[in-house]
Formats: C-alpha cells, sequence, structure tokens
C-alpha cells in the first residue's frame, strides 16, 4: 500500500471519527439543553393558561361578591323602611309603645316565656348571656320575630367592668355565638345594672368610657323606665302590680320593662302583665333600629 492510500485511510477515519463526535455531541445538546427549554416552554404555556383560568374565576367570584353584597345592601334597606313603617305604625295607634325586654337568659323557663308571648302575637327582646344552649335559643328568637341583644357573656361585674378591653372581649364572646349561630350580628346592647349602675366604681369613669365606646362602634344600648323587681326578689302579683301599676301611672309614650327569663315568678306573670297592657290600650314591639334610646343618668 502506498502513502497516498494510508492518507486518504487515515482522513476517512478521523472525518468518521468527527462526524460520530459531532452526532453526539449535537445528540447531547439536543437531549440536555434543547429539550429542556422545550418543556419549560411548554410547562409555561400550561402556568399561562392555568393563570388565564384563574383570573377569570377571580372575576366572576368578585361579580359574585358585588352581587351578595348588592343584595345585602338591599335586604338592609328594605329592614330599615319596614322597621320605620313598624315604629310609625305603633306610634300612630295612640303613642303608647311598650318594649317588654328580658335580661341574663335563656333558662329552664324561656321556652313557656315563648309560648305565652307566641299566644298573644306578643314581639319581645331578649338581653342574653352565655349559655351552653343559646346558640340553639339564638335561632328561635330570630324564627319567632324577636329581637336578639348582648347582655355580655359572663355577666361578673368584677371582670366585665375592669376595662374597656375586658368589656369588649366578653361581649364579643356572646355576640361570636349568636353570630356563628345564626349569621346574624347583634348591635343592641344593655349593660349589667344597666348604664346608671354604681357596682362598678372601683374603676372611676369605666361605664362613661364605655357607653362612648359602644356608640362610637355603632351600637345602642338601652336601659328601661320600668323596673318589674323581679331580680329583687318580688313574687308574681308583686311583678304584676310593678310593672302595671307604673303603665297606669305614666304618660310616657314609650315603656321599657325590665324582667329576667331566669325567675320563675316573671314566667308566671306574664300572661296576666300582657292582657292588662292590652287592654290599657298599649302596643308591644320588640328593639328595632327606630326603638328611641331609653338611657339612665351615668353615674360613673
Amino acid at each position: 500500500m502506498n502513502n497516498q492510500k494510508i492518507v486518504k485511510i487515515i482522513i476517512s477515519v478521523l472525518s468518521l471519527i468527527v462526524l460520530v463526535y459531532m452526532i453526539v455531541t449535537i445528540r447531547g445538546i439536543y437531549l440536555n439543553k434543547i429539550i429542556p427549554i422545550k418543556e419549560k416552554i411548554s410547562y409555561y404555556e400550561k402556568l399561562q393558561i392555568k393563570n388565564k383560568i384563574l383570573e377569570k374565576s377571580i372575576k366572576e367570584e368578585k361579580e359574585r361578591s358585588k352581587n351578595i353584597d348588592k343584595i345585602y345592601d338591599e335586604n338592609e334597606l328594605k329592614k330599615e323602611e319596614l322597621e320605620k313603617v313598624i315604629y310609625e305604625h305603633e306610634s300612630k295607634i295612640n303613642g303608647k309603645v311598650i318594649y317588654l325586654t328580658f335580661d341574663d337568659g335563656p333558662s329552664i323557663y324561656t321556652d313557656e316565656i315563648l309560648n305565652i308571648l307566641d299566644k298573644y302575637n306578643v314581639k319581645a327582646t331578649f338581653f342574653v348571656v352565655c349559655s351552653k344552649n343559646l346558640g340553639d335559643y339564638a335561632k328561635k328568637y330570630i324564627e319567632k320575630g324577636h329581637t336578639i341583644a348582648l347582655h355580655t357573656c359572663s355577666h361578673k361585674y368584677k371582670e366585665i367592668y375592669s376595662s374597656e378591653e375586658a368589656y369588649f372581649n366578653d361581649l364579643n364572646s356572646v355576640s361570636k355565638i349568636i353570630e356563628d349561630s345564626t349569621g346574624f350580628k347583634s348591635k343592641y346592647v344593655r349593660f349589667p345594672g344597666g348604664s346608671s349602675n354604681t357596682v362598678s366604681k372601683f374603676n372611676k369613669g369605666i361605664m362613661t368610657r364605655l357607653s362612648n365606646e359602644l356608640t362610637k362602634n355603632g351600637y345602642k344600648y338601652f336601659d328601661w323606665n320600668i323596673d318589674s323587681n323581679d331580680a329583687g326578689g318580688s313574687n308574681s302579683e308583686q311583678i304584676y302590680s310593678n310593672v302595671i301599676g307604673a303603665l297606669e301611672n305614666n304618660n310616657r309614650n314609650v315603656s321599657m320593662v325590665l324582667m329576667h327569663d331566669t325567675k320563675v315568678y316573671t314566667k308566671d306573670s306574664l300572661e296576666n302583665i300582657i292582657k292588662k297592657a292590652i287592654e290599657l290600650g298599649y302596643t308591644f314591639s320588640n328593639i328595632n333600629d327606630y326603638t328611641p334610646l331609653v338611657h339612665h343618668r351615668i353615674n360613673n
């Protein structure tokens, strides 16, 4: 074999080696660089599609939320208009409206009290505290058309009147039970002992500060102008006499009666009180946004 042929063979072999190397290299680049880039592009495109779907879903949810807010606002407006009509109607009858209010429940007597109210189609207001069955009764009050209002969770004077923070923490506890059970957030409040209480004097000025804070936060608090004295140990005859005597001898357009559905004598006297109040020409109502505020003189 001459030198020329040997050179040709060597060149051919080298060319083949170079070609194989290039093929291997290009394949490596394709596998390690091109395919991952394609996969990333594909993944990014999928993400874009998902993002568009998500954006559409968010937009639809926002529209739905706007509609819900609109419906809520419309219902609130209708509620306010209805309450205004009710109050105006009550006032036109003869100007004498009685609000039966029950504190400290629910209790073992609450069902019987509700039955008596149902019998005469009387609506009342219940200023509740925390109890193991409050959630169930909260639904009952609302289903029967009564007003559910807040009287703090614990009703422990030393605790709730120790500071503004302690009071609102306690108030929020009972409010949360009601809201979780019914979806309704009550804004009507009665202070334990009333706004004129002196049991809070261990914390100077607390009632002045709390009454201002409640109003600032959109709550309305109600005291009373007729005390049944059922919490003071009166029996059923005395409770009847305390309430009816006050109704017969006052010239108020609004009578806010303090009672407690935790007292057996209150339950026993209620039917006769209702019958006599009707005979005296009173119209019954439960507290609503148009109820005139009944406040005591604050002593602390």
